[in-house]
Order: structure tokens, then C-alpha cells, then sequence
């Protein structure tokens, strides 16, 4: 470290050449004087070195303070957020539970309308024209084991409720045409089914010698006019797509709705 010339070494050093001049009894006790000044010189430079290093310890630690304080008061920052978090999950978690505890009872209430669904479906399939009978029946028995089978989620229950009525619903909005065997007088006949939406239902053999069409009220198939069954050929190549569509004609009853 490079030594300054401080006033006590100057006033040493201006001593120490008057003391040139001085008796050996007074120099001696110049010198022991100077001695105790150097000492306290180097004392003083020591207690002055030890000044400076604590005065840099002090800036590290304010400087490490601060950073703790900004470290603490972003964490604070970040734990008052997280109560709020924590808060509103506690809130979900009260409202999850309480739907949870509804289930049962919104359960005991919707089984039973399911179940009147499907009865009611069995009974409009029964009162409606007898068209793809087997295929519908097998639609409801579907459901109806689905609804005893516990392994069934009730969500899964009332979609199969709704694609059997959609299916049902789409019935009567298309005409549609499939062959059968039918018996006529006692023989099986193959026949042309046709279906205009649920106005009418009608069957054509290919060599249009049977055609008859399904009389609601009586609740058998009626034999229909000679006239109609150029229309109800035409009609089921419209539906087999082999012709182009047109304005069609179907032999068909009142329909009278009696209000319950």
C-alpha cells in the first residue's frame, strides 16, 4: 500500500533534522518521542485501513438488503396471489361438491322419464303404419337394456333415447323403398315396400300384379286401384334414384287425431 506523508510524519521528519543540532541526551529523547509518534502513526493507519474494510462490508450488506427486501416483497406479492387462487379453487371446490351431492337426486328424477320415453316410444311404433317393424322392435329392446343395465351412464341412456326418436322423426320426413317378402292369399310374395313419409305405406310386386296399400283404420293392407299403380312404380324408382324426382301420389286415408 502506498504510504502518505501525513502532518505527524512531517513533524517527525522536521524533528528529526532540528534534532541533528540537539545533545546525544535530547536526541535520544527526540527519538524515543518520535518512536511513539511513528507507532501511533501506524496505529492510526491500521484503525483507518479497518474503517475503510468495514465501510465496505456495510456497503455489501445494504446492497444484499436491498435485494432481500425486493426478493421478500415479490414474494409476498406472489403469496397474496396464490390466496387468491387458493380461494377460488376452494369456492369451485364447494360448488363441485355440492352438484356432486345432487347427482343422486337429479338421478331419482330423470330414470323415470327416460323410462316413460321409452314406453311412449314402444306405443307410437305399435299405433304407427307397420313399416320395418323387426329393425324398430330390435331399436327399443336396445334401450330398454340399456336402461336395466347399471353399467350404462344415464348421460349414455338419453342419447340413445334421442337417436331412437331422431330415427324415428326422419321416418317421416323421406320416402324410402325396400323389398319384402309378404303373404298374399296364403303365398310369399316378393314386393316392392314403399313409404311416403308417414302419409302412406304401399307395396308393388314387380310384375304389378299386387299392390295394395296399409289401411289404418282397419288395421289391414286394402287393395289399391289399378290407377295408382303407375304412380307407385314411378314413385319407387324416385326412391331407388333410377328416375328423376317428381310430384308423386299416394293412395292414403284421413289421418284424424282424437285429443286425449
Amino acid at each position: 500500500m502506498k504510504k502518505v506523508l501525513t502532518p505527524a510524519r512531517g513533524a517527525i521528519a522536521a524533528a528529526l533534522v532540528a534534532g541533528l543540532a540537539m545533545p546525544a541526551v535530547a536526541q535520544s529523547q527526540l527519538r524515543q518521542a518520535l518512536d511513539i509518534g511513528e507507532d501511533a502513526t501506524r496505529k492510526a493507519e491500521q484503525v483507518q485501513e479497518r474503517i475503510n474494510q468495514l465501510d465496505d462490508q456495510r456497503s455489501d450488506m445494504v446492497a444484499e438488503f436491498r435485494t432481500l427486501l425486493q426478493r421478500t416483497q415479490a414474494a409476498q406479492l406472489y403469496a397474496r396471489q396464490q390466496e387468491k387462487v387458493v380461494e377460488s379453487q376452494r369456492r369451485e371446490l364447494e360448488s363441485l361438491q355440492g352438484q356432486l351431492e345432487r347427482v343422486d337426486e337429479i338421478t331419482a328424477q330423470t330414470t323415470p322419464m327416460l323410462i316413460d320415453m321409452v314406453s311412449d316410444l314402444e306405443a307410437f311404433v305399435s299405433a304407427d303404419l307397420p313399416f320395418k317393424l323387426e329393425d324398430r322392435q330390435n331399436r327399443i329392446d336396445t334401450l330398454r337394456a340399456a336402461m336395466e343395465n347399471p353399467q350404462v351412464p344415464i348421460v349414455e341412456q338419453y342419447r340413445l333415447i334421442i337417436e331412437a326418436y331422431k330415427s324415428e322423426m326422419e321416418y317421416g320426413r323421406t320416402i324410402q323403398t325396400w323389398p319384402e317378402v309378404i303373404d298374399i292369399d296364403g303365398s310369399p310374395v316378393m314386393v316392392d315396400m314403399f313409404l311416403y313419409g308417414r302419409v302412406a305405406l304401399v307395396y308393388l310386386s314387380p310384375d304389378r300384379r299386387y299392390a295394395a296399400r296399409y289401411d289404418r283404420a282397419q288395421g289391414a293392407w286394402v287393395p289399391v286401384e289399378n290407377r295408382f299403380k303407375e304412380n307407385i312404380a314411378k314413385a319407387i324408382k324416385v326412391a331407388k334414384g333410377t328416375t328423376t324426382p317428381s310430384v308423386l301420389y299416394a293412395p292414403a286415408t284421413r289421418l284424424s287425431v282424437t285429443a286425449p
